[in-house]
């Protein structure tokens, strides 16, 4: 796990009020205290903009100042700080895309078959159907931008007061939406990892083992038996 670039102590709240900002002004406002970041944020990236405002104004110290901090600290580096502990082996189990894809589709069915919609509906009437009548919903905090609700919404707004064909095609719509943003997330994982490790060699980056995990059939041989002779090697 690495530093996630967070200063202690930062009130949360206020990042919640710097969004209540217009874009325009937010960004203007980064670009003052720290142009650094301002640049390679987008104006209407409310989000990461307000969190960088936030962290000058609790700190003093420009959100991209600190980064560079951690950077800079012993086994750092572009991509981030240094790892919390700094004697890790580091297996990696990656699957050829197309099994990825088909795995992460199956995940979504079961999910759903374990009672997932059933979930979603109990969460929108307690805490979002009356944000929902008053349009203020919001999909970019807390638990309401994990995957799996967002995707949804069109559905529930609208069971009960449509037709059960509009109904089951926006639940389709819906379940076709959470699959794709799931194998998006599941890209953007693995482009990390290279990132982080494989396209950065050198002493302070820990050993990577891939493990070819795409023919579940050859759990035994391809993953189980040279993990546990990595980590046995590793220990020694």
């Amino acid at each position: 796990q690495e530093k996630a670039g967070k200063a202690p102590g930062l009130v949360t709240d206020r990042k919640a009020e710097l969004e209540q900002l217009d874009s325009v002004e937010l960004h203007r406002r980064l670009s003052q205290v720290d142009p650094e970041m301002a640049a390679k944020l987008h104006p209407h990236d409310k989000r990461k903009v307000a969190r960088s405002l936030q962290v000058f104004e609790e700190t003093g110290i420009p959100h991209s100042e600190i980064l560079h901090q951690q950077q800079e600290e012993e086994g750092g580096g572009p991509l981030g700080g240094p790892l919390k502990y700094p004697h890790a082996c580091i297996l990696w189990l990656h699957a050829d895309q197309a099994a990825l894809d088909q795995r992460l589709e199956k995940r979504v069915d079961d999910m759903l078959a374990a009672g997932l919609l059933e979930e979603l509906r109990d969460f929108h009437q307690r805490y979002n159907r009356e944000k929902v009548a008053e349009n203020r919903q919001d999909y970019q905090h807390g638990i309401f931008q994990s995957i799996g609700f967002k995707e949804f919404h069109k559905y529930l707004i609208s069971e009960g007061n449509c037709s059960p064909e509009t109904s089951a095609l926006l639940l389709e719509k819906g379940i076709q939406a959470l699959k794709q943003v799931t194998k998006r997330y599941a890209r953007r994982q693995n482009k990390w990892v290279r990132n982080r490790f494989l396209k950065r060699p050198g002493p302070n980056v820990p050993p990577v083992y891939g493990l070819e995990v795409s023919d579940l059939l050859r759990w035994e041989e391809d993953v189980l038996k040279p993990a546990l002779e990595i980590v046995e090697s590793f220990i020694q």
